[in-house]
């Protein structure tokens, strides 16, 4: 390409001067430099065709020595390294700029020696409030308070900044600064001092200590939840067992007693409430703990609302105005029923406990597309998420009230298991807990807004999911059992004495032979004593002593492959096991009446396991 006069006469005037010993390499870079464009510097053959030129001129007008040539030869040599020196420089900047532009936390970069701002994020200059101009080329002395300016400097120029082995970050010191509009803030700064392209300089990476805080809160109250989930899983079974028992017993007071005096009927009714709390309780515990035992289908959420605010009409008062307002299309997501029902019932009673001179209870579904910008919530709302939510689709529920409120110590409370605002007695504190483990169990995130005096509402967020008729839940059955099953063998195999005894009863009496066992190795003892004799149905629970459940459905698969199965239990994850058994199997979650049982038996040796 033709170069312009005034950059060939300006180049071959300092070669000139180099050449003549009236320059030194330095001095003849250093005058280059400037007149050169940038776009020259970074292209080798256009630089060596300038300076090709501009020694041809100098051929021309005298005589050069072989040593004044090599000479020139150095010069150019030593342009092409400075260029490809900017060139590494270049790249490396904007390598650099692409990692750390949105990285979370604020990071900016410093010269060391004359502590001047080279870099900043966009986290840095969100907190500090400059735009980028005026950020560059500050000094970062400025950054501190005036009452922390001098520890802050002696800090930036002692041991942090200089450099340490691997290039690794200091410990994270907590510092006073302040914003450009002189607000202070209170950081936590890590400094390290790094090596690129032949040039030290600092790097600091900050932390706001009220997002340190948040964070370090939300990391310990996640291990209390855990604690509480093992606590849960690992009593769960045993509790269901007893309230197996508790429950069973009290059916059969009023089954197979044809009158009860009204005392007595009264002491069952309250047996069975109270065993059914209990259950409850323990199923709360589970949707917590996100280990229940749940069967998340694929269904619109309108009838489950519809159904939920109609059953909730009987326990308001009449001081309370209940609207509802439903999305006008089909909004699906794959969720357990149950679980979504108990949840808004919780929503709802709470909500109604915080009118206590009534008011005014919304439930609304809405269709909400979550874009990038509304990743982050709004200030005045919180969110209880398991983990980051990602833009999509969501079916909201919103629950809202015109209540009491909530001050900000009690929102940020809202889902630890037992905290409760509520008097002693009137609450388990289990209830929004276990609204967070059902909305996070099936992918969304809970959203609250609430202010003293001003009311509040619950937005969860639920992933939109893709309808399957195939998916859509059954009606429970409404037969009553009746003892059909004379000449059939069953197997019953149960580590707690009094449940195994009430599910033989219960078998007999439906017409059964019944063998029972309350260990594997006793289950095993039997299928070897009926020596070819049929057992047409096996009753297990899947945590047994001496071996397990899998070892018994092993030899059961081998000796009677024909064998239909009943799988019982109040533990996590049984219910998934059921379907990987070898023999056809049903699942039956604990506690359970004795319909439910019968009616668990008439599906597995009457309906065909589905593909």
């Amino acid at each position: 390409m033709p170069f312009p006069d005034v950059l060939r006469t300006a180049y071959a005037r300092s070669l000139n001067a180099y050449l003549s010993n009236q320059l030194d390499m330095a001095a003849t870079l250093a005058a280059l430099k400037p007149q050169l464009p940038p776009t020259l510097l970074q292209n080798r053959m256009q630089l060596a065709g300038l300076h090709h030129e501009a020694l041809a001129a100098l051929l021309e007008a005298g005589n050069l020595s072989p040593s004044t040539l090599m000479r020139a030869g150095d010069l150019l040599a030593a342009l092409q390294d400075e260029q490809l020196q900017a060139l590494e420089a270049s790249l490396t900047t904007r390598t650099w700029h692409r990692l750390f532009d949105h990285f979370p936390l604020p990071v900016w970069s410093f010269d060391p020696q004359n502590l001047k701002i080279e870099y900043g994020n966009v986290a840095a200059l969100e907190l500090y409030g400059y735009p980028a101009d005026e950020w560059v080329g500050m000094d970062v002395r400025q950054l501190a308070t005036t009452d922390t300016a001098v520890a802050w400097q002696d800090y930036l120029v002692q041991a942090p900044c200089q450099k340490v082995a691997m290039e690794r970050f200091t410990q994270p010191v907590a510092w006073r600064h302040q914003t450009k509009a002189g607000v202070p803030i209170s950081v936590h700064v890590s400094l390290a001092r790094l090596e690129l392209c032949a040039r030290e300089f600092c790097v600091a990476v900050a932390e706001e200590t009220f997002g340190r805080q948040q964070r370090e809160e939300q990391f310990r109250r996640m291990q209390r939840l855990e604690a509480i989930g093992q606590l849960t899983s690992g009593v769960a079974h045993n509790f269901n067992n007893i309230l197996s028992v508790i429950q069973g017993y009290a059916e059969m007071i009023g089954a197979r007693s044809s009158q009860l005096d009204a005392r007595l009927a009264k002491q069952r009714s309250a047996i069975l409430t109270a065993a059914k709390r209990g259950a409850e309780l323990v199923r709360q515990l589970m949707i917590f703990s996100r280990k229940s035992d749940s069967v998340a289908l694929v269904q619109d959420i309108n009838p489950i609302v519809t159904e939920t605010a109609l059953l909730a009409e009987r326990i308001l008062s009449a001081r309370v105005t209940f609207t509802r307002q439903l999305h006008p299309e089909a909004l699906f997501v794959s969720i357990d029923a149950g679980q979504l029902s108990q949840c808004l019932l919780n929503l709802i009673v709470n909500a109604r406990d915080a009118m206590p001179e009534g008011g005014v209870l919304t439930v609304k579904t809405t269709h909400h597309f979550l874009t990038e910008d509304q990743l982050i919530p709004s200030p005045e709302r919180i969110r209880a998420c398991a983990t980051p939510p990602t833009p999509g689709a969501y079916a909201v529920i919103e629950v809202s009230d015109t209540g009491i409120g909530m001050s900000a110590e009690t929102r940020h409370r809202l889902f630890e298991p037992f905290f409760t605002t509520k008097p002693a007695g009137k609450g388990t504190g289990l209830g929004l807990a276990a609204v967070y483990g059902c909305v996070t169990e099936a992918g969304g995130f809970i959203e609250v807004e609430s202010k003293l005096g001003l009311g509040t509402t619950f937005y969860l967020f639920l992933p939109i999911a893709e309808a399957d008729s195939s998916l859509v839940p059954r009606a429970r059955l409404s037969w009553r059992p009746t003892g059909n099953y004379v000449g059939l063998t069953a197997l019953v195999v149960e580590d707690e004495p009094d449940l195994l005894e009430l599910v033989c009863e219960w078998l007999t009496d439906a017409g059964f032979k019944v063998l029972s066992a309350q260990t594997a190795e006793e289950a095993l003892h039997h299928i070897v004593a009926q020596s070819g004799k049929p057992i047409h149905l096996l009753v297990t629970d899947d945590i047994l002593p001496e071996g397990g459940a899998q070892r018994v459905f092993q030899d059961m698969a081998r000796e009677y492959p024909n064998c239909r199965c009943i799988l019982i239990s109040g533990s996590f994850g049984a219910r998934d096991r059921a379907t990987d058994l070898p023999l056809d199997t049903v699942f039956l979650a604990k506690p359970f009446s004795e319909n439910e049982l019968l009616h668990a038996v008439k599906q597995v040796l009457t309906e065909k396991k589905p593909e």
